[in-house]
């Protein structure tokens, strides 16, 4: 049975269980395997009922095979159509990608895993590779928050990250829109190159860059800086709180395409009320901070040739891309 003959009996199947699929092939593109329109002058539709929608929980795996728990509500009928999806188009031919990159990242000299992960944060790639770690990471990149916990999400996870299109939550998962080629849709939003690299292992050119996670003293006070987003849809001003003395921030926009003068605005109006000296000041040494990490990171990078530099060379190049994004101020 040929590729194209293997994906119209499972988009049968998926119809068959409720499911929706309308003008979506299977293809390649420059981004890889991905979600292309059938028809680019028409509507791409793709809904996935709740009855398809397995949760983290309930899965498991056999001798490194997709499996679901009997306790989960999925119908019998179901869960064989999503096993063998997973067989067919998603774990059974992608699980070898995950293998490759945890393993290259492993091979990194010591001097760049020690400095990527005490200045950048980026431990969790160079823990040891154990038996799971590669389940655990697939499905946390293709998992979805729906109801009360996260679940697998068949079909749509094949599409990949870009564009303005969003998941749609509700009764089930949805995604749609009218397309020229490529199906993309946001995976995260508000988002930027070292978010994407954090959860999906990849670093894509974005609008906007937040500051990494930080701990330091600026302007005499101490200062944590997180990357607490609660909600899709976050202001461009973050919360702020002291705490024991120290200056909590949730999280801090340091560059917007759209908005080059919002973040240093955004900035001033969220610790205007501290009455510090010299706002502009910290702002700009913890722009310097975030940027002064990654062109670091560039330079203990130059002359390695391996898959793992190449995607921290382009975490560093689109991040700091990202945080130049900024000049000039305005009131927020």
């Amino acid at each position: 049975m040929g590729a194209e003959d293997l994906w119209n009996d499972m988009l049968n199947e998926f119809r068959a269980l409720g499911g929706v699929a309308e003008n979506v092939r299977l293809g390649h593109g420059p981004f890889g395997r991905g979600l292309f329109a059938i028809d680019p002058k028409k509507p791409v539709s793709i809904s996935i009922p709740e009855n398809l929608l397995v949760s983290l929980k309930d899965i498991y795996f056999e001798n490194d095979v997709f499996r679901i728990h009997p306790r989960s509500p999925v119908s019998a009928r179901g869960q064989a159509f999503l096993v063998q999806y997973e067989q067919d188009f998603a774990w059974g031919v992608a699980r070898q990608e995950v293998e490759r990159f945890l393993s290259a990242m492993s091979e990194l000299p010591e001097q760049v895993q020690e400095f990527a992960t005490r200045r950048l944060g980026l431990g969790r790639f160079f823990v040891p590779i154990a038996p799971g770690l590669a389940h655990k990471w697939f499905f946390g990149t293709r998992g979805i928050r729906s109801g009360n916990g996260n679940v697998v999400m068949p079909i749509v996870e094949i599409a990949n990250h870009g564009g303005s299109a969003d998941y749609i939550s509700g009764a089930g998962i949805s995604l749609s829109g009218r397309f020229e080629d490529e199906v993309l849709v946001r995976y995260t939003t508000p988002s930027d190159p070292y978010g994407i690299l954090m959860g999906w292992m990849f670093a894509p050119k974005e609008p906007t860059a937040f500051s990494i996670e930080i701990s330091g003293a600026y302007g005499g006070r101490d200062f944590q800086i997180k990357r607490e987003f609660e909600d899709k849809r976050v202001p461009f001003v973050p919360e702020v709180s002291v705490e024991e003395g120290r200056v909590v921030i949730s999280y801090l926009l340091l560059g917007h395409r759209q908005f080059p003068r919002v973040p240093k605005g955004a900035f001033r109006k969220a610790l205007g009320s501290l009455k510090l000296d010299d706002l502009d000041e910290i702002y700009d040494v913890i722009q310097f901070t975030n940027r002064n990490g990654f062109l670091e990171l560039l330079e203990l990078l130059q002359g390695l040739d391996s898959p793992a530099a190449s995607v921290l060379r382009t975490l560093a190049i689109n991040q700091l891309a990202a945080l130049s994004e900024h000049y000039g101020v305005r009131a927020v």
